[in-house]
């Protein structure tokens, strides 16, 4: 007959492996190379601008510190890799529009891409989840892995193609995004009143106005001193 102790002993013992089971269960299932991504992946449909509705962050922004109007667009390189222009509104400069540049590099699997954010040389993964290309996109990232293959620092987005996302939609879209282990209320709405399209057209025309007067005035002071210099 077993002693009392003997008893708790072996019960600690099965609480023990049980956890260390479903532990490891849960650590599979969160594995970032166990995630999904859009069957038959098809690049050129992803191709375009995409609004952010929603993105995961960890820390957490007062309202009047996020980025406003933030879209991403995806264009085709020569080379087959994707070219990203992030555009939006910075709270601290709402008037103008800033827009910055990252790469997206090809996998062996469509769908699976590596993104050197803001061209700075640091690759990580990015993955479409789930997409239609008309309506809607979930895409997930990680900037570093655990060594079980679990995320450390994870990010993820909902996209639109239009500025707003229908209910049924958005609802699609978080029941993916629960399957990234993922907490729904750690993620940051973005506003989208006001598109820099037209901003970014009057600032690139403004530069290359500037740019053209600057090099008409470089050649105006060569032909003066080249002048001074005839006898």
């Amino acid at each position: 007959m077993s002693t009392p102790s003997r008893r708790h002993a072996e019960c600690l013992t099965v609480l023990a492996i049980s956890f260390q089971v479903f532990s490891g269960v849960g650590s599979q299932g969160c594995r970032v190379d166990s995630f999904p991504v859009q069957d038959h992946f098809d690049t050129d449909k992803y191709l375009g601008k995409w609004y952010e509705m929603k993105w995961y962050s960890e820390v957490y922004f007062d309202e009047s510190e996020l980025f406003q109007d933030y879209t991403h667009e995806y264009i085709r390189k020569k080379g087959g890799n994707l070219t990203v222009l992030h555009t939006g509104r910075d709270p601290i400069n709402l008037v103008d529009c800033f827009q910055r540049q990252s790469t997206l590099y090809l996998t062996e699997t469509p769908g699976k891409f590596m993104i050197d954010e803001k061209n700075q040389g640091n690759l990580s993964d990015f993955l479409v989840i789930r997409t239609d290309y008309s309506n809607y996109s979930v895409a997930y990232g990680c900037t570093t892995q655990q060594q079980d293959g679990t995320c450390l620092k994870a990010r993820a987005w909902v996209f639109s193609r239009k500025t707003t996302l229908a209910d049924d939609l958005s609802q699609e879209a978080d029941d993916q995004l629960e399957k990234l282990c993922l907490n729904l209320t750690s993620f940051l709405v973005t506003r989208q009143t006001n598109d820099c399209t037209d901003d970014i057209k009057r600032s690139t025309a403004t530069r290359a106005r500037l740019t053209i007067h600057l090099m008409c005035f470089t050649i105006l002071v060569f032909l003066l001193q080249l002048t001074l210099l005839l006898p």
